[in-house]
């Protein structure tokens, strides 16, 4: 080769060379500072369990086609946070108007059977409030099949089965507290329509306070699950009132 070309190539290849040692330098020095700059929180271990039927929420808003949604539009929407945790690293912020019926839902894709488990299964989650002594509705609601779309819903009273404290709360609850009768509102007709609820087509879970029963409403909610088995049920007899059409 030609003394005059073989010179010019060397010289690009030297230039060549230094450039990459300045450019991993520099990666190295933004690499250093970033790592000294900010400190990744360590999620806790979550516990593997054979009982789960089918997550609700836990690190995430549900993925494939899950969703969330508040209502009125005004209600702001659900955040995941890394303020608290009661496993993993994130929970699920959850704020309410409570001068007004307002509600969050959080929706699964597709949907779930949960008729083999209506004697025996439960609800879980971790609730924590902002204020302690919230006063909420843990709502179920199904695929709305049955009643043209609107979800149909099965609603328990949260002091009806223990009390939300500023501390991390665990409330089990049995499927079959929630009874067989699940009902929408129409409005149209102004008026709650009771229909039979689609326990084969469950959907998801909703949270939810009536007007003016809270002065502010601010949870924290976390490892929403339904399980196979729980604890038997130890509370009033004949609950819950309305399990028929």
């Amino acid at each position: 080769m030609n003394a005059k070309i073989q010179k010019p190539i060397w010289k690009c290849l030297f230039i060549s060379l230094l450039l990459v040692s300045f450019s991993f330098a520099g990666f190295s020095e933004y690499r250093d500072r970033d790592q000294s700059r900010f400190v990744m929180k360590q999620g806790k271990p979550f516990r593997p369990d054979k009982e789960v039927v089918t997550v609700v929420m836990r690190e995430a808003i549900p993925r494939g086609g899950g969703y969330t949604y508040q209502y009125p539009r005004e209600n702001p929407e659900p955040v995941l946070t890394d303020k608290y945790a009661m496993e993993g690293a994130l929970s699920m912020e959850i704020e309410l108007i409570a001068s007004d019926y307002s509600g969050v839902a959080i929706c699964i894709a597709g949907s779930v059977d949960l008729t083999p488990y209506l004697e025996e299964g439960v609800l879980e989650f971790w609730i924590k409030g902002d204020k302690g002594g919230e006063n909420a509705l843990f709502v179920l609601v199904d695929d709305g099949v049955k009643s043209g779309g609107e979800s149909l819903q099965v609603k328990l009273r949260s002091k009806s089965l223990g009390e939300i404290t500023t501390e991390w709360t665990h409330f089990s609850i049995p499927l079959k507290l929630f009874g067989m009768t699940g009902l929408y509102w129409d409005a149209k007709n102004t008026r709650d329509v009771m229909l039979p609820f689609a326990w084969d087509k469950f959907k998801g879970f909703r949270l939810e306070v009536r007007k003016d029963e809270n002065e502010a409403f601010k949870v924290w909610i976390d490892d929403i699950v339904i399980k196979k088995h729980g604890k038997p049920y130890e509370g009033p007899a004949n609950y819950p009132f309305r399990n028929a059409i």
